[in-house]
């Protein structure tokens, strides 16, 4: 807030302005929402396991009726063991709380894939997912006084922001 203090025409008034600090703006607003959501959440774990199932079940994704039927139940384990990978990729996202029972099953599905489905995705979807699921395991939630931390720095942020545009 800046006090601007203006004298008016002959008179020797002193008008006290003050100028709101502007609010800000929808994009910042869901900026900083997606940030205190990505902080409590485990948030990398879940998007690296993700990424581990797309890799598995990328070999028959777009495939047909008639070339599932064709490849026959051969063809399903991969889609399967994918899905089950990112449900709990999911579940952990959506409620960090219940994490650690989706980890351990997307950690034995990715294991599960190697023999079952084109050597894990190439190697590269079982890596992924057990990389992920470790890692949503192992997540633990901010305490209370590393989120205040938190806080209280954006609000330095901010502050330095609002100089540089008081002094423009």
């Amino acid at each position: 807030m800046t006090d601007i203090s203006a004298v008016t025409g002959t008179s020797d008034v002193a008008v006290d302005v003050t100028t709101p600090a502007p609010a800000a703006g929808r994009p910042t607003r869901l900026r900083h929402g997606f940030t205190r959501f990505r902080r409590t959440r485990p948030f990398w774990g879940s998007l690296i396991l993700l990424a581990g199932a797309y890799f598995i079940a990328r070999p028959l994704l777009g495939g047909t009726f008639e070339f599932y039927t064709t490849v026959g139940v051969r063809s399903i384990t991969p889609l399967l063991l994918a899905g089950g990978m990112a449900a709990a990729a999911c579940i952990a996202l959506v409620v960090p709380a219940q994490r650690h029972f989706p980890a351990i099953v997307a950690m034995m599905l990715a294991v599960a894939s190697l023999p079952l489905a084109n050597l894990g995705g190439w190697l590269v979807g079982m890596v992924l997912g057990i990389t992920g699921a470790g890692l949503v395991f192992a997540w633990a939630p901010y305490t209370d006084k590393q989120l205040a931390r938190f806080a209280e720095r954006d609000a330095r942020r901010q502050e330095k922001r609002d100089a540089r545009r008081a002094r423009r």
